[in-house]
């Protein structure tokens, strides 16, 4: 019996040559069904439009009986982007009230020279720029006084009075939120 076989293709050789020559096929069938849905996606058209009542429509097809449709082309640069925190614009009828100046803010503090807290406290109002008068109630009695009357009788410090808040004790948190609270009257 003869070889079927030439001498140059063997069995095994064969069978390669058709196992790759499918796959790339199957290679370049697979790259044109996972892309044919980007491109049509990337042509697409939508159409807006008002019916009778006056309710938008908006359909990948044209209107019922729309003769002559006007395209527009947009940019990637005019799609509508959410408002950001620094956003300034206002809605309408809501009206803008400036607020108040951290300078404009005074603040007194009851301390004494010893307190670690009352320095803490010190630097932190310093650094909101507000105007702070301090009084150390060792030193003026009458001071004492006044800081006991506005703390219910607390002898604690520092004692803190952002325009009628009183705050016990040093706390970044609760002077900060003092401070806004002023600075929206």
């Amino acid at each position: 019996m003869k070889n079927q076989f030439t001498p140059l293709e063997t069995p095994p050789l064969a069978a390669t040559n058709l196992l790759t020559g499918f796959s790339g096929v199957l290679t370049l069938f697979s790259l044109a069904i996972f892309l044919l849905p980007a491109s049509s996606a990337v042509s697409a058209e939508i159409y807006k439009w008002k019916d009778k009542d006056g309710n938008i429509i908006f359909s990948d097809t044209p209107p019922p009986g729309a003769e002559e449709v006007e395209i527009k082309k947009f940019k990637e640069e005019t799609i509508e982007r959410p408002k950001t925190k620094g956003d300034t614009s206002r809605a309408k009828g809501e009206s803008f009230r400036e607020k108040r100046s951290y300078g404009n803010i005074d603040v007194i503090m009851y301390m004494t020279s010893w307190c670690p807290y009352c320095l803490k406290a010190r630097e932190y109002i310093r650094s909101l720029s507000v105007n702070l008068m301090e009084y150390d109630i060792e030193k003026d009695k009458s001071k004492r006084e006044e800081m006991l009357q506005k703390s219910g009788g607390s002898k604690g410090v520092p004692l803190i009075d952002v325009e009628g808040i009183i705050i016990k004790g040093y706390s970044p948190s609760a002077i900060k939120e003092a401070v806004e609270r002023r600075r929206s009257l």
